[in-house]
C-alpha cells in the first residue's frame, strides 16, 4: 500500500518537474516570438511601401505608417471599412475601385495581382503607383494583403525626360536627342580607354508600303514589337535608341574589331528574323542592318550616325535582311556620284542619252520576233556609256524616273516609225526598277503614250527584275494587273537567282521568264545547269509562259537550248546591242 502511494507521489513530482520545465522552455520561446513579432510590425511600420491588410468585406485590419499616409487614413480604426473614395485609372480609360480591381482580376488570376503605372485618385490628389495584392491560398487570415509602390517621382521623371525629346513617346526607347548625348559622352570615355564601339542602325525596308497596306495601327504595332526586341536585347554593355520613323539604333560599348562586328550583325539578323517568324503579317517584314565602328568610321556622333545611315542605304540596295558595314571608300565614290549626277541631268536636256535594241530570236524559226531596249549615255568626256556606268547614281538622285520616263517615250516613238514604214511588228521589252513600278504609275503613262501614238500595246513587254518583283509582292501584284489589262505582256528578268515559289509565279500575270546568265553559263557542259534549266522550261511551259535565254555566246549554247525546250533567246551570237538606225537594217531582212 505504502509502496503504491509512493509511486504515485513521484509520478506527480516528475510530472510537475517536466511542466515546470515546458513552462520556461515556451516562456522564453513566446518572449522571442514576440520579440520576432515587434522587429516586424516596426519595420514593416517604417517601411517605404504602404502595406494595408484588409479582410473579405474590406474592413482594415492593419496598415502601416506609409500606407496611413498614402491613403490618408489617419485617424482610423482597427476593423472599420474604408470609405474614402478613391479611385485607381487603369490604361487611358477604365477607372475603378479597389474593391472592383481585386473581383475583375480575380477572375483571370489566381493568388496574386501585380498591376504598374495606376494612377490613384483621392479627392483631388493623384499618385502614381505600382500595386502588388496576395490573396494566395498561404493567406491564413483570408484576407487581402496590398502592397502600394508609389512611383510619383519615377513618373515625373519620365514626363520630364519625354517633354524635353530624351524618350520616344511610342516605344518609350531613348530618342534620337537623348542618343547624341549618350554617343558623345561614350565617344569620350571609349577614346580615355582606347575602346571600340559598335553601331547597327536597323530599318524596315517596307515599311511604307506595310503602312499603306495595313494602316497606321499596324505599324504602330509593328514599332513596338520592333523596340521590345531591342529591349531584351539590352544589357550593362548596350543600348537602344528609336532614331525616327523605321529606324532604330542598337550600340554596344565595347568590341574587338571589325570581323566580330560583322559576326554580330549576322547574329542580330538571324534573331530579328526568329523574332518576328511568329507574327503572321510580320512574316512578310523585310529590313536591313548599317553598322559603323567607333573611332574607325567616325569620332562624334554626328558622323557616326550619318555614316551608319549611309551602311544602312547601301543594305537596302542588297538582297533583303542584309548586314553592311560602312566602307570609307565607297562614300568617296559617292561624292563623286553627286557631280556624276549633275552631268546625267544635263544630258537628259542636251539629247545625250539613246536607246539601242539586242534582237530576241525565235529557237525554231530563228527569226526576230522582239528586241530588248537598252539605253546608253553619249558623255562628251567619256564616251558611250552603259547602265552599269551610271544607273546606282541615276537610282540615288532620282534620276532613274526621267531616264525611264525617256526611255519609255523613245521606244513607242520608235515603233510607231518602223510600223509606219511597213517594217514587221516585233515586241520590245523595257526594263523597269521597282521604284518606276510602284511610284511612277507606269499604266497611267503608258496609256496615255499609246492613245496619242495610236500604237498596239501588244508589241510591248515590261521587264522587272525577280528580286525586284517579289520584294513587294501585294504591290507588284497589283501594278502587274492594272498593265495586263491595258495589254502590256510582262516578264520576270534574272529569273533562277532569287528563289520564287510557284505559288508566286502562279498570282503574278507574267508572260515569259527570263532566265539568268549565270545559269546559262557553260550550259553546254555542265549538266547540274542543264536540269536546272529544263525544270525552268518545264515549269514555265505549264504555267503557260515562255522562256527567254540571256546571254547567248555560242553555237554549243544555242544548240543545247534548241534541244532542252527553251523559246526564244538573245546574245552576242545574234547581234550585239545596236542604235535604232541599225536594229532597223536587222527588221528588212
Amino acid at each position: 500500500m505504502n509502496v503504491s502511494i509512493g509511486i504515485v507521489v513521484a509520478t506527480l513530482v516528475f510530472m510537475f518537474v517536466i511542466l515546470m520545465i515546458m513552462r520556461r522552455y515556451y516562456t522564453k520561446k513566446i518572449s522571442h516570438l514576440r520579440e520576432e513579432i515587434k522587429v516586424f510590425k516596426n519595420s514593416n511600420e517604417y517601411q517605404e511601401e504602404a502595406v494595408v491588410i484588409f479582410s473579405k468585406n474590406f474592413e482594415i485590419l492593419s496598415a502601416n505608417r506609409s500606407a496611413k499616409k498614402l491613403l490618408q487614413l489617419e485617424p482610423y480604426k482597427q476593423g472599420e471599412i474604408l470609405d474614402k473614395e478613391i479611385k485607381f485609372q487603369i490604361g487611358k480609360s477604365e477607372v475603378l475601385t479597389l474593391p472592383e480591381i481585386i473581383d475583375k482580376h480575380m477572375q483571370i488570376t489566381k493568388g496574386a495581382i501585380h498591376l504598374d503605372n495606376i494612377l490613384m485618385v483621392i479627392e483631388e490628389h493623384k499618385k502614381h503607383l505600382n500595386i502588388y495584392i496576395d490573396y494566395s491560398k498561404w493567406n491564413s487570415q483570408d484576407s487581402y494583403i496590398c502592397v502600394f509602390q508609389d512611383i510619383s517621382s519615377e513618373f515625373i521623371e519620365k514626363e520630364l525626360k519625354r517633354q524635353f525629346g530624351e524618350v520616344d513617346f511610342l516605344t518609350n526607347l531613348p530618342s534620337q536627342f537623348k542618343a547624341n548625348t549618350d554617343i558623345n559622352q561614350l565617344v569620350i570615355t571609349a577614346q580615355r580607354e582606347n575602346k571600340k564601339i559598335a553601331f547597327f542602325l536597323f530599318g524596315i525596308d517596307n515599311f511604307e508600303d506595310m503602312k499603306s497596306t495595313f494602316g497606321f495601327g499596324y505599324t504602330n504595332s509593328l514599332l513596338k514589337n520592333f523596340s521590345d526586341f531591342l529591349k531584351n536585347l539590352e544589357s550593362d554593355k548596350t543600348r537602344s535608341y528609336r532614331l525616327e520613323c523605321d529606324n532604330f539604333l542598337y550600340l554596344i560599348e565595347e568590341i574587338k574589331d571589325e570581323d566580330e562586328v560583322v559576326e554580330i550583325g549576322h547574329e542580330l539578323n538571324k534573331n530579328l528574323l526568329s523574332f518576328f517568324a511568329s507574327r503572321s503579317k510580320d512574316r512578310e517584314l523585310k529590313f536591313s542592318i548599317g553598322s559603323v565602328i567607333f573611332p574607325d568610321h567616325g569620332r562624334n556622333s554626328s558622323k557616326l550616325i550619318d555614316h551608319a545611315y549611309r551602311a544602312l542605304a547601301e543594305s537596302k540596295r542588297k538582297p533583303n535582311n542584309s548586314v553592311t558595314l560602312f566602307e570609307q571608300e565607297q562614300y568617296s565614290i559617292k561624292k563623286s556620284d553627286k557631280r556624276f549626277a549633275d552631268e546625267m541631268r544635263a544630258g537628259l536636256e542636251n539629247g545625250e542619252f539613246e536607246v539601242y535594241y539586242q534582237p530576241i530570236i525565235d529557237l525554231k524559226s530563228t527569226d526576230i520576233v522582239g528586241a530588248e531596249a537598252l539605253v546608253r549615255w553619249n558623255h562628251p568626256e567619256l564616251g558611250l556609256l552603259t547602265p552599269n556606268k551610271f544607273i546606282r547614281p541615276a537610282e540615288e538622285s532620282g534620276l532613274i524616273m526621267n531616264i525611264g520616263e525617256f526611255v519609255i517615250e523613245e521606244v513607242i516613238s520608235q515603233h510607231k516609225s518602223w510600223m509606219e514604214e511597213g517594217l514587221r511588228g516585233v515586241e520590245i521589252s523595257v526594263n523597269i526598277s521597282a521604284r518606276e513600278l510602284l511610284e511612277y504609275q507606269l499604266a497611267d503613262k503608258f496609256e496615255q503614250l499609246f492613245k496619242e501614238k495610236s500604237v498596239d500595246p501588244k508589241f510591248f513587254n515590261l521587264d522587272m527584275s525577280e528580286e525586284n518583283a517579289m520584294k513587294d509582292m501585294i504591290k507588284t501584284d497589283y501594278e502587274f494587273s492594272i498593265l495586263k489589262e491595258i495589254g502590256v505582256n510582262l516578264s520576270l528578268d534574272h529569273f533562277g537567282i532569287s528563289g520564287s515559289s510557284i505559288d508566286q509565279l502562279q498570282r503574278l500575270p507574267i508572260h515569259t521568264l527570263k532566265v539568268d546568265r549565270s545559269i546559262l553559263k557553260d550550259i553546254d557542259r555542265d549538266y547540274y545547269h542543264q536540269e536546272t534549266f529544263k525544270a525552268i522550261v518545264v515549269l514555265a511551259h505549264a504555267l503557260s509562259m515562255k522562256v527567254v535565254a540571256e546571254g547567248i555566246e555560242t553555237k554549243e549554247q544555242y544548240d543545247v537550248l534548241q534541244n532542252l525546250g527553251c523559246d526564244r533567246a538573245q546574245g552576242h551570237i545574234f547581234s550585239k546591242p545596236a542604235p535604232a538606225s541599225e536594229f532597223r537594217e536587222l527588221l528588212k531582212r
